[in-house]
């Protein structure tokens, strides 16, 4: 993919991003996916996963797993300078963990409702719990490297920051509330930097979250 063309649909990949994860959390919900949080008792964590998914569910995972590839080649966008190697292997881990972490989703949606025990149920619950809350501190890397500036700068290391805190106390109510708001980050940033490309630094910042 050239500069030129990379320069105009990167920017855009971000909205298409939030389009499709939003979208497949909205369509998953409704087609019946079924959803625990750590904070949940074991009982209603078992209860969750007691019946099948509906058709609608597997649509919301598989456009949650399609949004990567928009993101993968707005962080191309995002990094591209001689200096932003970290921020690209940020983003190749946020990557990584969201597809283990849909796998494992996967696996425990399949057989739900399928007479899968309470310990394979809950061994797969927590893997999954585990593995997304590794994105939310990839995607909080994302964000305090991106190479940008002005509101949108301050508003993703305070994001960057929320994130962490949720990862050290993943059971609280609010913890999944700063990864959602990140994807709003990242809609907002697209139309930003859409319609103002030199937006984007030439390198990565330093300090990063410090």
């Amino acid at each position: 993919m050239t500069e030129d063309r990379l320069s105009r649909i990167g920017p855009l990949c971000a909205v298409l991003f939030f389009v499709l994860t939003m979208g497949g959390f909205a369509i998953g919900a409704a087609g019946g996916s079924a959803t625990a949080t750590l904070g949940d008792s074991t009982a209603k964590i078992l209860k969750a996963y007691a019946d099948p998914v509906g058709n609608g569910a597997w649509v919301g995972m598989y456009m949650g797993v399609l949004a990567l590839a928009p993101f993968a080649v707005f962080a191309a966008w995002l990094f591209r300078s001689r200096r932003g190697g970290a921020g690209m292997l940020a983003a190749g881990a946020y990557i990584a963990m969201v597809l283990a972490a849909s796998a494992a989703n996967f696996a425990l949606q399949y057989r739900a409702g399928h007479g899968m025990d309470a310990q394979t149920t809950l061994a797969f619950f927590y893997l999954q719990e585990a593995l997304f809350m590794l994105t939310w501190g990839a995607s909080a890397a994302v964000l305090a490297l991106a190479p940008v500036t002005g509101w949108l700068r301050y508003s993703a290391l305070v994001l960057a920051g929320l994130c962490l805190i949720a990862m050290a106390v993943p059971k609280a109510g609010w913890a999944q509330l700063p990864p959602t708001l990140s994807y709003v980050w990242f809609l907002a940033a697209g139309i930003a930097l859409a319609r103002r490309p030199a937006i984007a630094a030439g390198s990565v910042p330093q300090g990063g979250l410090a």
